[in-house]
């Protein structure tokens, strides 16, 4: 298992065996990136029973490792998950958030101030999870 090839043996005249053909260690070649990951990293070569391991893009979360099977095909444990910041908290003097478009990084909610303020801005969901503020809301 792992390996390719095959030979034989054979009893020669002065009573030796002689061998022909060899097996080789499979190689799986260079993994690809899993999704949302970083390029793996694989120290140890790409043949059977190696294992590549990766680590997040920047606003994802996990990691996790590639393994040399024997077949030739890479087979992947762990996995690289999207941040979610979670629902905002209200900014001072402004309405509760819109967040249409979802709370994960990369994505945005809105916010408008009530009667009798003047101003409105957003919320942005980075990449460690925390919510950052552009705008206010002022008398």
């Amino acid at each position: 298992t792992g390996y390719t090839g095959g030979g034989s043996l054979t009893c020669g005249s002065t009573g030796a065996w002689a061998q022909s053909g060899s097996c080789t260690v499979g190689n799986c070649g260079s993994p690809s990136t899993p999704s949302n990951a970083a390029a793996p990293a694989c120290s140890s070569g790409t043949t059977y029973t190696t294992t590549c391991s990766f680590s997040c893009a920047t606003g994802y979360t996990g990691g996790g490792s590639l393994t040399c099977g024997s077949t030739g095909a890479w087979a992947q444990s762990g996995s690289c998950t999207v941040v979610n910041c979670g629902t905002p908290g209200t900014p001072s003097n402004a309405a509760a958030p819109s967040c249409g478009s979802g709370t994960t990084y990369t994505k945005t909610c809105s916010f408008s101030c009530p009667t009798g303020y003047t101003g409105g801005g957003t919320l942005a969901c980075g990449s460690t999870g925390a919510w950052t503020q552009s705008g206010s809301c002022t008398v």
